[in-house]
């Protein structure tokens, strides 16, 4: 019990750093600029032209499919020089000396950050939502909206903010930056008709057309996908989370041991 406070308060001192970052709000910016320019915008355009046409749930798990469609590698990028700063500016060893167990630390630093950094991204999806409660008037959206949102786009965030989190620590970090964002393309968006090997169309992929077919019927997203293969992109999605933060605490706790 006495580890809880501790983790409470370095999720807020992350939290606070993280949402005052002005880059998170540039690079978000950027990126819901890229969406309504790009396809992902067009795309609901077109929906919202032909809105009373769509089911209420579907339309809906399509919005949160596009915004899912972008916004993450914003998140992948921005979040995979927590640690490198911390090292930089030599807090972590600041930290090491304070009352708290490394994990502790380490799960409130990765849940702290991640969700000041997907702040940004929610308000930006409650826009969307906003605009369809206004045409349709019905009080359901709202936990419609809310189980979207933790369907689809959660899971992925929590996979890939672990790696960002974890990865530069072993890798430089341009260089992870500049890998994530071509992995984003290859293992989420590339179509395998293309011929190139890819992860996309697997249950692997962050991306989360599986839950947004497989739960609610997106035209979109995953042509077949059952709610089962659903359930199964979200527990392995989690469960690589939780392995990649169990080898990042150990590989911490060796450095540590070392110094």
């Amino acid at each position: 019990m006495k580890q809880l406070p501790i983790f409470f308060g370095v999720l807020r001192y992350e939290f606070r750093m993280q949402i005052h970052r002005r880059a998170l709000w540039f690079a978000i910016l950027c990126f819901i600029i890229l969406f309504v320019i790009r396809g992902p915008g067009a795309i609901f355009h077109e929906l919202i032209t032909n809105i009373y046409d769509i089911p209420m749930v579907p339309l809906i798990a399509t919005w949160t499919s596009q915004v899912n469609t972008f916004l993450p590698i914003a998140v992948g990028v921005l979040l995979a020089d927590r640690l490198w700063r911390d090292k930089r500016t030599k807090v972590d060893e600041l930290f090491s000396t304070m009352p708290g167990s490394l994990s502790t630390r380490l799960l409130g630093k990765y849940l702290g950050s991640t969700l000041a950094t997907l702040l940004p991204i929610f308000l930006f999806y409650s826009f969307g939502i906003g605009f369809i409660y206004y045409k349709f008037q019905n009080p359901i959206i709202i936990p419609v909206a809310l189980a979207t949102f933790a369907a689809i786009i959660l899971p992925g965030i929590l996979f890939i903010s672990a790696f960002s989190i974890a990865c530069p620590t072993i890798i430089w970090l341009p260089l992870y930056q500049f890998l994530f964002v071509g992995y984003w393309f290859w293992g989420n968006l590339l179509s395998p008709r293309n011929g190139i090997p890819t992860l996309s169309n697997t249950i692997l992929t962050p991306y989360g057309g599986y839950m947004s077919t497989g739960f609610f019927g997106a035209p979109f997203s995953m042509a077949g996908a059952t709610p089962l293969e659903g359930t199964a992109s979200i527990l392995l999605l989690l469960s690589i989370t939780m392995l990649v933060m169990y080898l990042l605490w150990g590989l911490l706790r060796w450095q540590q041991a070392r110094q």
